[in-house]
């Protein structure tokens, strides 16, 4: 025998109408304002919580965040919704280089989070994000795809499995796979320019339209290259040109 609430649509004798059925938690309703509210955490910056559904990272759902390989710029995006989540584990799978725990701790990362996993094979990056997103241990996994492509099916496994868990979950691929379909609720690209950070989201749950228009992020000092030499002397003396030091963006090489 089946059991059903009290309050539930079949317990009343009658089969549940349509509008009944949309109300479930797990279809989307576009713009519908009887879809339920989703968890979030904040992501730290007013313009960028102004334009994502919930105003917020969404918890528990695939993020996919498509970026030149060149760019680096993922703790500037996610340090500020990190130090939010202070419960568990914050998980590196397949990192593309070593973090710079000098940068980190100076943006506030406690570094007794940080777990790094190695898997370059595809089957163990999967089995790897999929353990992990399931895992309660976890406050937000970031992972990076490995060289070879995944299909929809890959991630759609991963996109399940995050529904699962309680954290933040990211997969940064290259910028040529923005075109390819996938089952993550939230799609941007994310670009490194001299004094900000340049996101555009082209796909979000909830919006039947996604408005194109490409937001700024302001880049914290401390994570800023210097000026080059010529432009230090106060006095405006000529000085030698030297180029500009490369940015402290989290990671060291």
């Amino acid at each position: 025998m089946k059991l059903v609430p009290p309050d539930h649509p079949a317990s009343a004798g009658s089969p549940p109408s349509l509008e009944q059925l949309l109300c479930r938690g797990d279809i989307w309703r576009g713009r519908s304002h009887q879809a339920p509210p989703r968890l979030v955490v904040d992501t730290g910056y007013a313009a960028l919580n102004e334009r994502l559904t919930g105003s917020g990272w969404p918890v528990a759902s695939l993020m996919e965040v498509c970026q030149k390989s060149a760019c680096h710029s993922e703790w500037q995006l996610l340090v500020p919704a990190l130090l939010h989540t202070q419960r568990g584990l914050v998980v590196l799978l397949n990192p593309p280089i070593s973090p710079f725990a000098q940068a980190l701790l100076q943006a506030g990362i406690d570094l007794e989070r940080l777990l790094i996993v190695e898997a370059k094979d595809k089957s163990d990056f999967l089995a790897s994000f999929i353990e992990l997103a399931r895992s309660d241990a976890c406050d937000a996994v970031m992972a990076w795809q490995p060289t070879q492509a995944l299909s929809y099916t890959e991630l759609r496994k991963c996109a399940l499995a995050s529904t699962e868990g309680q954290g933040i979950y990211v997969l940064f691929r290259p910028d040529a796979v923005r075109d390819q379909s996938s089952p993550a609720v939230l799609r941007l690209t994310l670009e490194w320019e001299s004094e900000q950070l340049r996101i555009n989201i082209f796909k979000q749950k909830g919006e039947l339209t996604v408005n194109r228009q490409p937001i700024h992020l302001p880049i914290p000092n401390a994570w800023k290259g210097l000026l080059p030499h010529n432009e230090l002397d106060s006095q405006g003396k000529p000085k030698p040109k030297i180029a500009s030091v490369t940015p402290i963006r989290g990671w060291r090489r």
